[in-house]
């Protein structure tokens, strides 16, 4: 029987869902809201982060680019010439003492150039993405500005969650930093969202609404026919965000009770 020919060094192990790595560990092909992005880890962008190809429509699409990518040529950025030109000052005249009859005219200062300022830097993309076991620290501080309940929201119990419900469990990210979250689960029968929250510097940029939209995607993937939301009374616009969304309050009263640890 002939030996079956290695594996290529574009083959891909899945490390999680919606995220794959090269088995030479090089490039990481992750799925965001926008498509799939591709990662080089030997190639940095202007930030230093590893830069990004793509995105592409499919898995598939991002696979055949890593071929490209690894035997192309190196990307270049026009960060540069994107950055502004250096604006000149006017000159400045050295003050002419009193006049005298011998007295020359004071010579003009050479014009001086001021310091270029530096460019800002260019803003991060908000990329929805699921939970990760280092976002523990940030979502709970989230949720406290929020003021969220936390029950149940320690780096344990939110590591069941994200197993139990893989592809539901979403937080945005711009970089490292989580600025929004939307906890979606699946009992079989019907569908349930949590905690879902935005970081004050990041509303009114549809960041809840991109959010809401991977979760309900994801739970209709599933069979879910009715998903529900718990809404606080004192939420901020909450119920209208729901209602606007096509949520109904109804009429049923749910009650609760928590059960302490053995």
């Amino acid at each position: 029987m002939p030996a079956k020919p290695p594996p290529s060094e574009n083959a891909l192990k899945r490390e999680r869902a919606g995220t794959y790595r090269t088995l030479d560990g090089r490039f990481t092909v992750e799925q965001s809201s926008s498509g799939w992005l591709v990662l080089d880890a030997e190639q940095a962008d202007d930030l230093g982060l590893p830069l990004a190809r793509g995105p592409f429509a499919t898995l598939d699409d991002a696979k055949a680019a890593l071929a490209d990518a690894r035997s192309g040529p190196a990307p270049t950025s026009d960060f540069l010439r994107r950055a502004p030109t250096p604006v000149r000052s006017k000159a400045r005249l050295r003050a002419v003492p009193d006049a005298s009859p011998t007295s020359k005219p004071a010579a003009k200062k050479p014009a001086e150039a001021r310091p270029a300022r530096p460019p800002k830097p260019a803003k991060l993309p908000v990329v929805i993405r699921e939970i990760r076991a280092v976002d523990g620290d940030a979502l709970r501080a989230l949720w406290t500005a929020a003021g969220f309940r936390l029950l149940g929201d320690d780096d344990l119990g939110l590591a069941r969650l994200a197993r139990r419900n893989p592809g539901l469990v979403l937080v945005a990210a711009e970089g490292t930093r989580v600025v929004g979250t939307a906890l979606g689960t699946w009992d079989g029968r019907r569908g349930w969202i949590y905690h879902v929250a935005v970081a004050p510097s990041h509303r009114r940029q549809g960041i809840a609404t991109r959010l809401i939209d991977q979760v309900e995607e994801g739970l209709r993937a599933l069979g879910c026919r009715k998903v529900n939301v718990m809404v606080r009374p004192d939420s901020d616009g909450g119920a209208d965000f729901w209602s606007a969304r096509g949520y109904d309050a109804g009429a049923s009263t749910q009650f609760g009770r928590e059960l302490a640890p053995d």
